[in-house]
């Protein structure tokens, strides 16, 4: 399928639509509980690959760009790697860009990369499965709807570090319910070596108590599909 007239779209534009995203959906709604700050900190870096019908970008050119980025950008603790396509493109299917990100991950592996990094694909046409119920797992499908398929790449150390803090906030926590129901059962679990909880799992938890249930998952839902909509004018495919 031959490129829509006025494709590609001017990365001025792609890179606009993308920061509306950043701050109005995923900082806005608290989606990511160090987005804002690695953002703010100039840590956050989103390098922007155009499907078009002459040349799809590879699994190896783009980690070799990812490579040659975070090699002349030290600081960089989130990189965005977005992939605006044209309609008709075989990744507007998320099955599709998923295989994509493996053949990445790959890729990255074999470079060897400067430093590990965290990657998960965010796509505009992820979908709770029609026979799956609403669960803080499934609602991830939701907030990961992004205007184009991006490759969010974390850095493992900044991820862990907030599992570290969050393991902390957890283990707190719990020790102060403990001292008001049973102060001999705190005094032990203070002693004791706590376990490392799942941080993606935490998170997903929050956020399907704040997102998931009545207006508030209503919400969420109209401000991403006003976004993509917003997308397709500003690309010239709506």
């Amino acid at each position: 399928m031959s490129d829509p007239p006025g494709w590609p779209p001017d990365e001025a534009v792609i890179q606009a639509i993308h920061d509306r995203y950043q701050r109005e959906i995923v900082e806005g709604l608290n989606l990511c509980p160090f987005a804002r700050r690695s953002r703010e900190q100039g840590r956050v870096h989103r390098p922007v690959f155009v499907a078009t019908d002459a040349h799809d970008p590879s699994p190896l050119e783009v980690a070799r760009q990812l490579g040659t980025l975070v090699s002349t950008h030290r600081e960089a603790e989130i990189v965005l790697l977005t992939f605006p396509i044209p309609p008709g493109h075989a990744w507007h299917e998320p099955p599709a860009f998923e295989r994509f990100l493996a053949a990445l991950r790959t890729a990255w592996s074999a470079l060897p990369p400067p430093r590990q990094f965290y990657m998960v694909s965010f796509h505009p046409h992820l979908a709770v499965p029609p026979d799956r119920p609403l669960t803080a797992d499934s609602l991830v499908s939701i907030l990961r709807r992004s205007p184009d398929p991006v490759i969010q790449c974390v850095d493992a150390e900044l991820l862990d570090r907030v599992r570290k803090q969050a393991q902390a906030s957890a283990r707190e926590r719990m020790l102060r319910e403990l001292e008001q129901q049973d102060p001999a059962l705190a005094a032990l679990f203070a002693r004791s070596v706590s376990a490392d909880p799942e941080l993606s799992g935490d998170i997903a938890r929050q956020n399907f108590a704040a997102h998931g249930r009545g207006e508030a998952q209503a919400d969420l839902e109209r401000a991403i599909t006003a976004l993509l909509r917003e997308r397709d004018r500003n690309y010239g495919v709506g």
